[in-house]
């Protein structure tokens, strides 16, 4: 299995940074639920875009429970 950090890949692809990114994203939209392919929509002409850099920065914010999945949405968790 691949390595999900690479010391040797461009920052701006970090998954932390794509994260960020999309967290960024959804909390600008104002809604907590947002269509995964209304987000893939706003990023795909971006420079940095890539389906493993997008997955993996999706990755990252569900790791550590940023967001949750009711498919096909992205669900933004709520501060406890």
């Amino acid at each position: 299995m691949p390595n999900i950090f690479l010391k040797d890949e461009a920052l701006t692809k970090a998954p932390a940074i794509i994260g960020f990114e999309i967290a960024r994203y959804l909390k600008k939209s104002g809604g907590g639920r947002m269509s995964i392919f209304d987000v893939v929509d706003h990023f795909k002409r971006e420079a940095w875009f890539s389906s493993n850099s997008f997955l993996f920065g999706l990755t990252f914010l569900y790791a550590v429970g940023l967001i949750e999945f009711d498919e096909p949405y992205v669900v933004v968790r709520d501060a406890d």
